[in-house]
């Protein structure tokens, strides 16, 4: 009897669970007109893998800069926003963490193309609010940044 009422339940539920995950592949060659689908779109140099949202990258998907340099994440009204991260193949910089409308804004960890390497929240794309550096050589530095400089503890 259990069994009856049970397997309905657990169809039921993990359908719920994944209903977000079944968008639709869009459809026609124009990409602004289409809405709550997953498609892909190149163009000057540029590519873009993911889901759509009135025209516009929006929900999880990849971009490739002109440079080859990439963003994974999410994305909101067209801009990296949310939880993402960065990789410039070119310079070896990498940045895993939180976007904002494009920049980097809230908590996130940076990898300098030297080695160093900056944990701490960010503002606007530049390190702001309680960070720490950590240097090639195990030195770190940890306090307060503001507009991307070190101010102190």
């Amino acid at each position: 009897m259990l069994n009856i009422f049970f397997f309905p339940f657990l169809i039921l539920f993990f359908g719920l669970l994944n209903a977000d995950t079944k968008k639709i592949k869009c459809n026609g060659e124009n990409h602004m007109m289409w809405n709550n689908c997953i498609g892909s779109v190149a163009k000057n140099g540029t590519a873009y893998v993911g889901e759509f949202k009135n025209g516009l990258y929006n929900g999880k998907g990849t971009f490739t800069y002109s440079d080859g340099a990439t963003y994974r994440g999410e994305f909101l009204n067209g801009k990296e926003s949310g939880m993402g991260e960065f990789n410039c193949w070119e310079h070896g910089s990498n940045f895993k963490g939180e976007f904002r409308n494009g920049e980097k804004h809230g908590f996130g960890v940076y990898k300098y193309p030297d080695g160093v390497i900056y944990e701490g929240f960010w503002k606007l794309g530049k390190r702001h609010g309680k960070g720490t550096l950590k240097y090639v050589d195990g030195k770190t530095k940890s306090g307060n940044f503001e507009d991307d400089y070190f101010i102190g503890k």
